[in-house]
């Protein structure tokens, strides 16, 4: 049990914050696949969503665990998946797994009015804070620039904007909030993993500012 909790939290080890760029085609995946799980919501109904998170964290938890202990099998899923993969991931939990374990608590606890957007702010500005703070000079909080912050809390704004416009979910002023909280959160990189911690704790605050 002591060995499943440290692989869950930590993946073995405390994680270290990333020094190089990731290609651009983490980026893309990370955009497609974590847009993806909102616009599911969009035209699923909750249970199925649920169900279906569900089964896909399940199967990414149980790989994951699984390549740990097995070493062919862990060097076979380095190899297929290198360029959408971190560094560190060939020991650690790998950052899609936490992203579908993120959604599917909140969406269990918080519903689609919040599992939506804040998905999106996950999926869209993450990879815009990366894009903008890797190339402004200025100040770094933990190796993050305060620049590419504001970049996250834009996008995530003009995604809840777009969906508020196309009906995909009402409005609600906690929204605007969430979106300035998830940017807060991906700048504090709390561990284990902006994707677990940034869906999570800004859902959190938008559940109880209110929907």
């Amino acid at each position: 049990m002591r060995w499943f909790l440290d692989m869950l939290v930590f993946g073995g080890d405390r994680r270290t914050t990333e020094a190089a760029s990731p290609p651009v085609w983490r980026r893309l995946f990370h955009v497609v696949a974590g847009s993806s799980i909102p616009i599911a919501a969009i035209v699923l109904s909750e249970t199925t969503m649920i169900w279906a998170l569900a089964l896909l964290a399940a199967g990414g938890l149980t790989l994951d665990l699984v390549r740990f202990r097995v070493g062919w099998l862990n060097a076979l899923f380095l190899r297929w998946m290198a360029p959408l993969l971190k560094q560190d991931e060939a020991a650690h939990i790998t950052g899609a797994t936490y992203m579908i374990i993120a959604a599917l608590v909140v969406f269990v606890l918080y519903g689609k009015e919040v599992g939506i957007p804040v998905m999106f702010f996950l999926s869209l500005g993450d990879p815009a804070a990366a894009l903008v703070g890797r190339r402004m000079p200025g100040p770094r909080i933990r190796n993050k620039s305060p620049l590419g912050t504001a970049a996250f809390i834009v996008v995530g704004a003009s995604a809840a904007a777009i969906l508020v416009a196309a009906n995909g979910v009402d409005h609600y002023w906690a929204l605007w909030m969430g979106a300035a909280v998830a940017g807060v959160v991906e700048l504090a990189s709390f561990p284990p993993d902006d994707n677990l911690a940034v869906p999570l704790l800004a859902g959190t605050a938008m559940y109880f500012l209110g929907t």
